[in-house]
């Protein structure tokens, strides 16, 4: 995604969310080394003490991204308290469109996959409401992108809805949210998604290559996207825009 040309949008649910996580995870802090990986392509000495020294909330979104890009293991004993420590500046840098992660946003909690059957209530409660927050304040992002097909949605609420996914969160409970967002930018964010459904025998898929290996939450998505209502809010969001900017946008939505 062009995050250089995305201004974050704080909405209450949002900034109380992040507020939120950094109470429920307070109680964990870094205790011995780091556990990541220190080969040559991966985390520097020097990174991981920066670290280590910084504040939780000082912490930069480049320096959190080589923990991201590095620690590849996982334990529940060691390494899950080490996570759990950071997992609020996560939060609060996703929040502020300047996700840690090289690869960008899509995978970039995967490590938190299994937490809603592992994790206690508080601490999924916590990461249940940031993604919901964060996915409706997204949605209220309408600032294109001119490419040589025309004009496009600078942000892709897509690639929110694979994190979501691919960190274990509850994928329909998202999209329940996603539908009850208010248009025209719920329904901007349908039409402009609507261009990424593929077909797989005969049944609707969301086309995203993260997604890969899991079918299943593609197929959701897709089957999803294709809701006939969803349809009727499209069309009307073109009076609510009354910008012929989006209209590229919207008639992908119609088809």
């Amino acid at each position: 995604m062009f995050w250089e040309r995305i201004t974050p949008i704080y909405t209450d649910r949002l900034t109380n969310a992040v507020a939120a996580s950094y109470q429920s995870f307070a109680g964990y802090r870094l205790s011995g080394p780091l556990v990541v990986c220190n080969c040559p392509v991966c985390m520097d000495p020097a990174c991981a003490e920066i670290l280590q020294q910084t504040p939780l909330r000082d912490i930069s979104s480049r320096h959190l991204a080589e923990y991201t890009n590095s620690a590849h293991g996982y334990d529940r004993d060691v390494i899950e308290r080490q996570f759990k420590y950071f997992l609020p500046r996560y939060l609060d840098l996703i929040a502020a469109c300047d996700p840690p992660s090289s690869l960008d946003i899509d995978t970039c909690l995967t490590r938190l996959e299994g937490y809603r059957s592992n994790w206690p209530t508080e601490e999924v409660a916590a990461v249940d409401e940031f993604f919901e927050a964060y996915l409706e304040a997204c949605l209220k992002q309408r600032e294109l992108l001119d490419w040589p097909v025309g004009p496009r949605l600078t942000f892709d609420s897509g690639a929110v809805l694979t994190m979501i996914a691919l960190a274990g969160g509850d994928l329909e409970a998202a999209l329940r949210c996603f539908e009850n967002s208010p248009d025209p930018g719920a329904a901007l964010h349908m039409a402009s998604l609507r261009g990424e459904i593929r077909w797989r025998n005969g049944d609707p898929y969301y086309d995203n290559a993260h997604l890969a290996s899991r079918k299943q939450a593609a197929s959701i998505i897709g089957a999803w996207l294709r809701q006939d209502h969803l349809t009727d809010r499209i069309i009307n969001a073109a009076s609510l825009l009354n910008n012929q900017d989006y209209d590229d946008i919207l008639e992908i939505g119609m088809t």
